[in-house]
C-alpha cells in the first residue's frame, strides 16, 4: 500500500474491514506503533457531517501525548460535502508530524478540492481478471486502441444488454484501481481524471460514449 509516511493525509478506497488490516500492516513495517498508542486513533463513521469534521479538525491540532507522530485512521460510508470542505485547510496544512488517513467505499464521492490534497490509494477490489486485463491494457494502449475497447464496452448499451451499464462501471472501477497502483504524479493526474469520469458515469442518464471517448483520449 506504500513504504513511507511521506504524505500527511491520504485518500483510501475499500471496504473497512479490508484496508483498516492492510493499513495496519504498513503502518507497522514503517516502524510505526499501533497498539497501545493513544496518538494513534481509529474512528468509524457510517455518515461524517460537520460536526464530526471540526472534532477531528480539534484533534489534530492538539499536541501529540508522546511527542511522537499523531495518525489518525477515520473511516466513514458517507460524508457530507459540508465536512469535506472543512476538512480542507486540515489536510492542506497539519501540525507537523500529524497524518489522516481517509478511508471511504470509493474515491469518487470526493469532492475534487478534497482529493486533490490528499494522496490517493486503493485498496484491491475483487474485481473481475478479465476486467483487470482489459484496464491495464488500456492504459498502456494508443488511444486508437482503446477506442476499440470502448467501441466494445459500448455494445452492451447499443444491444439493450442487461448487464451493459454495470460492465461499464466495472471496467471504470478497474481502471481506478490499475492507476491507483502505479502509485505515480503521472498515474495521480490519471487517477483524477478517471473519478471524475466515475462521477459523471453515476448521473442518472449519463452519456457513456462521451465519458469514455474522453478518457480514451487524455489518459
Amino acid at each position: 500500500m506504500f513504504s513511507e509516511l511521506s504524505h500527511h493525509a491520504y485518500g483510501v478506497a475499500g471496504k473497512c474491514e479490508t484496508v483498516v488490516p492492510e493499513l495496519l500492516a504498513a503502518l507497522a513495517r514503517c516502524g510505526e506503533s499501533v497498539q497501545g498508542n493513544p496518538d494513534f486513533r481509529v474512528e468509524r463513521y457510517e455518515l461524517f457531517g460537520i460536526n464530526e469534521a471540526r472534532a477531528l479538525r480539534e484533534a489534530g491540532i492538539r499536541e501529540s501525548i508522546h511527542d511522537d507522530r499523531k495518525i489518525f485512521v477515520v473511516v466513514v460510508e458517507k460524508i457530507s460535502d459540508e465536512a469535506q470542505n472543512a476538512l480542507l485547510k486540515l489536510f492542506e496544512e497539519p501540525t507537523p508530524r500529524t497524518h489522516f488517513f481517509l478511508v471511504v467505499p470509493t474515491l469518487e464521492m470526493l469532492l475534487p478540492t478534497l482529493s486533490s490534497r490528499l494522496a490517493l490509494l486503493a485498496s484491491p477490489r475483487a474485481t473481475d481478471g478479465e476486467e483487470r486485463a482489459r484496464a491495464a491494457a488500456f492504459l498502456k494502449a494508443m488511444p486508437a486502441t482503446r477506442l476499440k475497447t470502448v467501441a466494445t464496452l459500448l455494445k452492451g448499451l447499443e444491444e439493450e444488454l442487461a448487464d451493459g451499464r454495470a460492465r461499464i462501471l466495472a471496467f471504470l472501477d478497474a481502471l481506478e484501481e490499475a492507476a491507483a497502483e502505479k502509485g505515480s504524479a503521472a498515474a495521480a493526474q490519471t487517477l483524477t481524471e478517471i473519478l471524475a469520469v466515475k462521477r459523471y458515469a453515476r448521473d442518472r442518464a449519463p452519456s457513456f460514449k462521451l465519458l469514455l471517448e474522453h478518457l480514451a483520449a487524455v489518459l
